[in-house]
């Protein structure tokens, strides 16, 4: 019951470190408020999803801090599969553009090898000089094992997320 209940507080402190790192990362200030709820839309994972030339491909930046073994890789994998999709664009640009923030840790830091958790906050960012916007976070647990199928699950949920959001992008 202590681990399960040490577990539960060490999520809720990842998620609020992670929602200042993101604010200080630009020096500036999040909106937290929450976002318009449109009706419910059915959600397609990145391999249901319509071709490139639908919705075309979605500026994202990401952006890691953390030095535990599977939160590294974690990052790294899913940079990797960013750059290799057809959904997404790897950018690291002052345009208009998206950015996860991806803060990890490891979860026993007496043992840190066994799994890491971590927290992950999507923002809007149009330019390095305009307020940066909240959109929505992402918390969870991984191993080195489980990284290819934690990976999946982010990208199927900033993928669904980015639909969401997509009318940020437009003129």
């Amino acid at each position: 019951m202590k681990r399960v209940l040490t577990l539960l507080v060490t999520i809720c402190l990842v998620g609020l470190v992670s929602c200042a790192w993101a604010q200080s990362a630009d020096n500036s200030t999040l909106n937290i408020s929450k976002p318009v709820q449109d009706q419910p839309k059915p959600v397609q994972t990145p391999e249901t999803a319509p071709p490139s030339g639908a919705i075309g491909k979605f500026p994202l930046d990401i952006q890691s801090r953390g030095s535990d073994q599977s939160g590294t890789l974690l990052s790294y994998k899913l940079k990797e599969e960013v750059i290799a999709s057809k959904l997404f664009e790897l950018t690291a640009s002052e345009k208009k553009k998206f950015v996860l923030h991806v803060m990890s840790q490891p979860e026993f830091p007496d043992r840190p090898e066994i799994a890491s958790i971590y927290s992950i906050v999507l923002v809007y960012q149009e330019d390095a000089g305009t307020l940066t916007y909240y959109l929505n976070q992402y918390q969870g647990q991984v191993h080195p094992e489980a990284v290819p199928a934690e990976m999946r699950k982010i990208l199927e949920w900033t993928y669904s997320n980015l639909k969401r959001f997509n009318y940020l992008l437009e003129e």
